[in-house]
């Protein structure tokens, strides 16, 4: 394949990004859905092109974002962890036991989201909690978004398969 097609599907895939992100901000909703969308097409490059131009495609959105992109939640979830999970997600599925697979998937998940929002509250002065939350609130929203994430693990499964078996062999054909 071509570097140069490589060059100009990733350039649109970064634009496609940075875009997304930047609608992320329109509602709560969409802060956490533009960062999940934006993995699953780190999913279609990183089969067609390579882990290579997957990752430099996270890179350069990553940055456009910090500078575009007005709501830094939507930003941080994306460049903390829904932007590569994808990319890195073979090596989890590596390990054989599914109970432990599992158990390591959702750490690895809650280490990065803490991560995110101690950036977001120490970094950028974005509150956790807003008047009038309680602390039971922070238990809620951990836990919503653990269901949350296995949904998307359970998605990005899915659409993965989708992908190899519908529309990976037409996409190369394309770009050959």
């Amino acid at each position: 394949m071509k570097n140069s097609t490589k060059l100009a599907v990733c350039s649109l895939s970064t634009a496609l990004g940075v875009l997304m992100l930047f609608l992320g901000g329109i509602t709560m909703v969409l802060a956490y859905a533009a960062p999940m969308f934006l993995g699953i097409i780190m999913i279609m490059l990183r089969r067609t092109f390579g882990t290579k131009s997957a990752w430099i495609t996270f890179i350069a959105t990553s940055l456009l974002s910090f500078i575009l992109v007005t709501d830094k939640e939507c930003m941080m979830m994306y460049v903390i962890f829904f932007g590569y999970y994808p990319i890195v997600r073979e090596y989890f599925t590596k390990i054989k036991n599914k109970a432990f697979r599992i158990i390591t998937k959702l750490t690895f998940f809650n280490i990065m989201m803490i991560l995110c929002q101690v950036i977001l509250i120490k970094i950028f002065g974005i509150p956790f909690l807003e008047d009038g939350q309680g602390k039971s609130f922070i238990i809620v929203f951990a836990l919503l978004m653990n269901l949350l994430f296995l949904v998307y693990e359970l998605m990005i499964e899915k659409v993965t398969l989708l992908y190899i078996y519908k529309l990976e062999k037409r996409i190369k054909k394309i770009f050959k």
